[in-house]
């Protein structure tokens, strides 16, 4: 088994050359001491394992959480050997609708199988999520619908940090200026034989443009 041995220490007060060996510097508790040469995501987008899936320009209404019709996610179908853990998500507001006091959601649909089935999911459209490296021409286990699909009623999630209270189809009260960017880091995943969609808590008509991105690691 290898073994990297490393060396508590102040980080050091001068460049070293190239081609220098030096150990691995640590702290006081001989916890490595380490720079990211770059994003936590760059592996994974490099090895073809990290996808972006958005919406039309137009953007989709989140519905309902409980609904039966969905408008987007994505669903990892059973077999699939692979885990979609998310990565984030962004929300871009196009058009409000009626006003209301909602905010948006994620909900689930369990036991999805691997083919459409009038169980638990009897339709979905779909579109190829793109390689998060751009130019590349990997593709994703998972089936991404950026508009429609159609499930049993699905089962609440969790809220996402995006409340809004509407007035009129012109003010939005709460995050005029906000960014709606939500990073999951890792924390949220979807198994094979399952699936996930943004949906609101309570319907309000309201259009979003929306994009989620996602890494797949084998199970």
């Amino acid at each position: 088994m290898p073994i990297v041995f490393g060396q508590v220490g102040a980080p050091s007060s001068t460049s070293s050359a190239d081609s220098t060996n030096l150990p691995l510097l640590q702290g006081k508790q001989g916890e490595g001491v380490v720079a990211e040469l770059h994003g936590k995501y760059y592996t994974q987008a490099y090895r073809n394992n990290a996808f972006i899936g958005a919406t039309a320009a137009g953007g989709v209404v989140p519905p309902n959480y409980s609904t039966t019709a969905q408008t987007f996610g994505i669903w990892n179908p059973a077999g699939s050997g692979k885990n979609a853990i998310l990565i984030a998500v962004d929300f871009g507001l196009v058009t409000l609708g009626t006003p209301a006091v909602s905010s948006l959601a994620l909900s689930y649909t369990p036991n999805a199988g691997s083919s459409l089935a009038t169980g638990q999911i009897s339709a979905i459209t779909t579109a190829a999520p793109v390689a998060a490296i751009v130019g590349n021409t990997a593709a994703s286990v998972c089936r991404f619908t950026p508009s429609a699909a159609t499930t049993l009623a699905s089962t609440f999630l969790m809220p996402l940090p995006f409340s809004y209270f509407s007035t009129t189809t012109t003010t939005v009260a709460t995050f005029a200026s906000q960014l709606l960017h939500y990073d999951f880091d890792g924390s949220v995943g979807v198994a094979p034989n399952n699936a996930i969609w943004v949906c609101a808590n309570i319907l309000t008509g309201s259009t979003w443009n929306i994009s989620l991105r996602w890494y797949e690691a084998p199970v």
